[in-house]
């Protein structure tokens, strides 16, 4: 597999649904995400026309929950 990194717009990108987590955690994200920016790129793999969460679902619905309409991601393509 070969990785490309690029900004995505966030209503391309769908859940993966394995991941549970508290709301809680997607505040707390959320604010560091407001002070620091997302430190590290989500991971995502071409489906059909959408682009599936592989790893960072979080950082995916904490740049959601504040409103961005872009995300770096690590695009995940097969050779």
């Amino acid at each position: 597999m070969t990785a490309e990194i690029r900004e995505i717009e966030i209503h391309r990108i769908r859940p993966n649904h394995r991941l549970v987590c508290q709301e809680k955690d997607i505040i707390s994200l959320c604010e560091d995400i407001r002070l620091r920016g997302v430190q590290e790129p989500i991971t995502v793999e071409l489906v059909e026309c959408w682009f599936q969460i592989v790893d960072g679902e979080k950082r995916w619905r904490a740049c959601r929950k504040i409103g961005l309409n872009c995300i770096k991601t690590v695009i995940l393509e097969s050779p």
